[in-house]
C-alpha cells in the first residue's frame, strides 16, 4: 500500500518507548485497513527473520530448549514465524476482518506488560525456574519479558536495553557465541589468551 516507511516509523517509536505501545499498534493497524486477509497472509509468509535467527533457534532446540515466540504483532505474522522456527508455541495479537478485508480493528492479547505475565505463566505451567529462562528482546517493550528471565539478551537494540540485559549483541551469532562462552568458562579463558 506504499505505507512501509510510515508503519516502520511508528513501529520504531513503539520499540524505542517513545509512544505508548498499544497506541502505536493501533496506529499501524489503521494504516493497513482495507488490505485483504490474503494480502496480509502473503506478506506474513514473505517476512524473513534477522540473519542467524533460524540457526540460533535450532541451536537452542538441539539443547532441548522450549522456544516460545511472544510478539505484539498480528496472528498471521506470529503463525508464520511459528512454522518457520518450529517453535513450541506463540502468543500474538489479532486483526479483525469483514468479508475477508481488514477493518483496522485489533484485539490486543500481547502488550509489553502482558509479555512478562506470559513468561511467568509458562514457567509455572512447565515448572521452569527463572534462572533457566533465556529471553531475547529488541526494544523497550520487551523489558517486562526480560525481567522474568535468568539470562537476558538484546539483539540489535541500538543500546536501548543496555540497563536491562546481561549481553547486547548486534546479531544472533554474536549472542550464541556469548552464551557458549558463558556456559564454558574455560572456552572464554582460551579465547582471551589466544
Amino acid at each position: 500500500m506504499g505505507r512501509e516507511a510510515e508503519v516502520a516509523a511508528i513501529t520504531r517509536e513503539g520499540i524505542d518507548g517513545r509512544i505508548d505501545w498499544e497506541e502505536g499498534f493501533r496506529l499501524r493497524a489503521a494504516r493497513l485497513r482495507g488490505l485483504t486477509r490474503a494480502q496480509i497472509l502473503r506478506a506474513a509468509r514473505e517476512l524473513r527473520p534477522m540473519p542467524g535467527a533460524k540457526d540460533f533457534v535450532a541451536w537452542l532446540q538441539a539443547r532441548s530448549t522450549k522456544v516460545v515466540l511472544v510478539t505484539g504483532g498480528p496472528r498471521e505474522v506470529a503463525e508464520s514465524a511459528l512454522a518457520l522456527f518450529n517453535a513450541d508455541t506463540v502468543f500474538s495479537n489479532e486483526f479483525h476482518y469483514e468479508d475477508g478485508v481488514f477493518t483496522g480493528d485489533v484485539t490486543i492479547y500481547v502488550s509489553p506488560r502482558r509479555k512478562g505475565e506470559i513468561v511467568r505463566e509458562l514457567a509455572a505451567k512447565w515448572s521452569i525456574r527463572k534462572d533457566e529462562i533465556l529471553a531475547v528482546g529488541d526494544g523497550m517493550m520487551d523489558v517486562p519479558l526480560l525481567a522474568e528471565a535468568g539470562t537476558r539478551l538484546a539483539i540489535n537494540s541500538g543500546g536501548k536495553l543496555r540497563d536491562h540485559v546481561d549481553f547486547e549483541a548486534s546479531d544472533f551469532g554474536e549472542a550464541q557465541r556469548w552464551l557458549i562462552r558463558k556456559e564454558s568458562p574455560r572456552a572464554a579463558e582460551s579465547d582471551s589468551n589466544g
